[in-house]
C-alpha cells in the first residue's frame, strides 16, 4: 500500500511539472547498455519474485542522445507494467535495434497481454486506464502516460504491440546523437 502510494505520488508529480511545462529537457549520449544493465537490476528481485526471467538483450557499445531522466523514468515503467503483467515463470527482454540514426529500444513480455479496444486508451490521459497484475499488483493510471509525454518531449515515439494471452512489446524511439 505505501509502495503504490508512493508512486502514485511520484507519478503525479512528475505529470503536473511536465504539464506546466517547467521540466528542462538535458540530453546527453548514452551508452544503452550499462544505463539498461542498471534498471534492469533493480527489477531482478521483484522479477525473481514472481519467478521471471528478466534479461536486458541491450546490444554493446549502443548510444543513444537522450535526457537521463526521462529514460530512466520511462524504462522503469515499461519494465515495472512488465514484470506486474507476466505470470509466474514468464519472461521480460529488454532489447534494442539501429535504424540510422535512431535507436528503436523494446520492452517485451509474455504477459497476458492488452485487448485493441484497450491499446488505443493506455497513453490518453482522459481515459483512467488501469488494470491489475497477474498478482493483483495495482497499478497508478499514469505510467504511459508519462512514458508518452517524456519521448515525445525529445523527439521520439512510443507504441506498443499486443495480443491477449500473448504478451506485450512496448518500443520506444530516441536519437542516437543531439543532430536529429
Amino acid at each position: 500500500s505505501i509502495d503504490h502510494t508512493e508512486r502514485l505520488l511520484s507519478n503525479l508529480l512528475l505529470w503536473a511539472v511536465s504539464q506546466k511545462g517547467q521540466i528542462k529537457l538535458r540530453p546527453v549520449e548514452i551508452d544503452l547498455n550499462s544505463f539498461s544493465s542498471q534498471i534492469v537490476d533493480l527489477h531482478q528481485l521483484e522479477a525473481s519474485q514472481k519467478n521471471i526471467h528478466l534479461s536486458n538483450l541491450i546490444a554493446k557499445d549502443e548510444k543513444v542522445f537522450a535526457d537521463g531522466n526521462m529514460l530512466s523514468t520511462i524504462l522503469h515503467n515499461l519494465i515495472s507494467n512488465a514484470i506486474k503483467f507476466t505470470s509466474q515463470g514468464g519472461k521480460v527482454e529488454i532489447k534494442s535495434e539501429r535504424s540510422g540514426d535512431w535507436i528503436a529500444i523494446s520492452v517485451t513480455d509474455t504477459g497476458k497481454g492488452i485487448s485493441q479496444q484497450n491499446i488505443e486508451r493506455l497513453f490518453k490521459a482522459g481515459e483512467k486506464f488501469k488494470t491489475t497484475g497477474t498478482a493483483n499488483e495495482e497499478g497508478t493510471g499514469l505510467g504511459l502516460i508519462l512514458c508518452k509525454e517524456f519521448i515525445e518531449l525529445q523527439g521520439g515515439k512510443i507504441w506498443v504491440e499486443s495480443e491477449e494471452d500473448c504478451g506485450s512489446t512496448f518500443y520506444l524511439i530516441l536519437p542516437t546523437n543531439k543532430k536529429v
